[in-house]
């Protein structure tokens, strides 16, 4: 039996369209699938937003002392990489020059408003694209005595 070449054309031109039908399915279904987003943890979103140097504005002491005066020109340098500074802190006084820094443990869980630093003071945190709030209660165990006693107590950080 002989395909006459008309036949075998039409047979062509189907299996062209079968494949081509074939492809713009394979085309469609795969831009529909869900392209993987590197969405940043919350850790590391906190982390990104914490990064930066930080000056400053509002102390307040024991909830109504405002202390701002004390701590003009106050900064603090926090680094991505657990590390922190500071410059124009008085000690003794909460504020090391230096140190490291970590979010919290809520049992197995990390607590990404809270950060305690390597001295173990914790402090809760509150912080936006161009705010920090800290705060944390200070008590110097190791100083007694006049100084250390007026610096002793509750501190809310306003920074920006």
């Amino acid at each position: 039996m002989k395909m006459s070449k008309l036949s075998f054309l039409k047979m062509d031109k189907l299996s062209g369209l079968v494949v081509i039908g074939i492809l713009a399915v394979l085309v469609a279904t795969n831009g529909c699938k869900p392209k993987p987003t590197d969405e940043p943890t919350p850790e590391e979103a906190q982390t990104t937003k914490l990064s930066r140097s930080w000056t400053a504005n509002k102390v307040t002491f024991n909830g109504t002392e405002d202390r701002s005066a004390d701590w003009s020109g106050f900064t603090l340098t926090v680094a991505a990489d657990g590390k922190y500074s500071t410059s124009n802190a008085f000690s003794p006084g909460p504020w090391p020059a230096s140190g490291t820094w970590a979010f919290a443990a809520d049992g197995s869980a990390v607590n990404i408003n809270k950060v305690v630093r390597d001295d173990g003071l914790e402090i809760s945190i509150s912080v936006s694209d161009t705010d920090l709030t800290l705060t944390f209660i200070f008590n110097d165990a190791v100083n007694n005595g006049g100084r250390v006693d007026a610096v002793n107590g509750e501190y809310v950080f306003e920074m920006n």
